[in-house]
């Protein structure tokens, strides 16, 4: 189970990361032509779009998840109807978007303010829902190829126009708006592909009755998905709305951005895992296929507490070569508290799966939206007092809240059949923390000694327990 996991999480990555790699070594191509003024605006419109997609699926996404685990013969008549309402409802959506956007455009780009409504709209228009429909479809099915051919052409279609808006043209924070629109062009074109070859294409004369009972499923868990919306980017947001200043607002945007490369990468392991967790919670008397999902959750932590504390330790290096820009560069402290809250997911994985395999959505909101508020309103209250830069510290709190307070909830612990320990694993999130914010400046020998040390453990942990987990 394991290794499929892997084997399947390392195709969606690949696919994926090469490129976005890609984008990462171009940054000392660009940051010399940006400014944090170009990051500020950049975040501001990101930080409403991303807002509003959230709404776009209506929660669809887990009527899908269920309907495919549940009715594997029947789900294509599901989702079809699912794909006709939800083709309507972005027409209209859509619109409501764009002059959401329009009215959203930071002063400092008010002479691009038509255009950049324009070029952040169309997905919403036009290539959302059917990227949603073909990108489910590959998933459930664990197809993941046509997945990384469309990460990987996306990516580097979109890495190659970047360079070439922003270092070629020198045309600013419009290079990333048009980049996306074209990179947004060539994965539509995939999914209309993987759409048209499992003749998943929309019913519009749906049934109402079955967009009715799919909505008393899916509205609860909206507030759940808007939460990562409150987590990833709704700092910025907030950030515009105290008044921050655009190039503030921007030497926040470089240090959030290291924690969603992170959090984009291990998406792919999301990707790959869900299935495999509903897969054995669908066991749901079986002790064995519960201790399975807690040893997949307890090795995939240890990954993702390796990658995060290395990849914090080294982050001045980092940041001193990839931006080749010293006003940008003094954000990388503020990058280490980012990244490390990103370590999460495993254990949130492994909660939430267990509840949306039951149907248990309606308790979704007291993890997500409680996470998400609280991010909101501690900035609310903390910048003003002591500065941008206590957006990091919150987003941090936020997603340990996010990550393990799914343990606590009582429809959870009557589901579970086994313990997952979860306050130890979040003591040691915040020691790996301190530990890798006091050792940010040490010598790069000592750095080196330490990440030797840390990859040994992790490897030495993962295989300890697989031993346990066999007895």
């Amino acid at each position: 189970m394991l290794r499929k996991l892997l084997s399947h999480a390392a195709i969606y990555g690949l696919s994926a990361q090469l490129p976005r790699l890609a984008g990462v070594l171009a940054l000392p191509l660009i940051t010399q032509y940006l400014t944090p003024t170009d990051y500020g605006v950049a975040g501001v419109i990101t930080a409403y779009y991303s807002a509003l997609l959230v709404m776009m699926s209506l929660g669809f996404t887990v009527v899908m998840d269920s309907s495919f685990a549940r009715h594997p013969t029947r789900f294509q008549w599901i989702w079809r109807q699912l794909y006709g309402f939800l083709t309507y409802w972005s027409l209209l959506y859509g619109l409501l978007c764009m002059g959401i956007i329009y009215m959203a455009v930071p002063a400092d780009a008010q002479d691009n303010r038509l255009l950049i409504t324009l070029l952040t709209g169309a997905p919403l228009l036009f290539f959302v829902v059917t990227d949603l429909f073909g990108g489910m479809y590959c998933l459930h099915s664990q197809r993941p190829l046509p997945i990384a051919l469309r990460s990987f052409l996306m990516g580097g279609v979109n890495v190659i126009l970047t360079i070439y808006f922003i270092a070629g043209l020198k045309m600013g924070y419009m290079g990333w708006f048009y980049a996306s629109l074209l990179s947004s062009v060539v994965g539509f074109v995939v999914s209309v592909y993987v759409i048209a070859k499992q003749g998943l294409w929309p019913i519009f004369n749906f049934k109402w009755y079955r967009i009715k009972h799919s909505l008393k499923v899916s509205l609860p868990a909206v507030p759940h998905g808007f939460s990562f919306f409150m987590l990833d980017t709704s700092d910025r947001l907030v950030l515009d709305v105290l008044n921050v200043p655009v190039g503030r607002i921007g030497l926040y945007n470089v240090a959030s951005n290291f924690g969603i490369y992170f959090s984009s990468a291990s998406f792919a392991v999301v990707q790959a895992a869900t299935p495999l967790y509903m897969k054995l919670y669908a066991q749901t008397k079986s002790i064995e296929a519960a201790l399975q999902a807690r040893y997949m959750t307890y090795t995939l932590q240890l990954i993702f507490f390796a990658a995060t504390f290395v990849g914090s330790l080294w982050m001045k290096e980092v940041f001193g070569f990839l931006i080749r820009n010293e006003e940008l560069q003094q954000a990388y402290p503020l990058a280490i508290v980012i990244l490390m809250g990103y370590n999460f997911r495993p254990m949130y994985m492994a909660a939430i799966n267990l509840l949306t395999f039951h149907e248990k959505t309606a308790k979704l909101w007291r993890i997500s939206t409680v996470a998400g508020i609280g991010n909101i309103v501690l900035n609310l209250i903390l910048v003003p007092l002591y500065g941008f830069q206590m957006a990091a510290y919150t987003t941090f709190a936020a997603l340990m809240y996010m990550g393990y307070s799914g343990y606590y909830l009582r429809a959870y612990r009557e589901l579970a059949l086994v313990k997952f320990y979860s306050i130890w694993w979040l003591l040691a999130t915040i020691v790996l923390l301190v530990l890798a914010y006091q050792l940010r400046e040490v010598d790069v020998m000592v750095k080196v000694a330490v990440t030797t040390v840390m990859a040994v453990t992790g490897i030495a942990a993962a295989y300890r327990y697989k031993k346990l987990a066999q007895v």
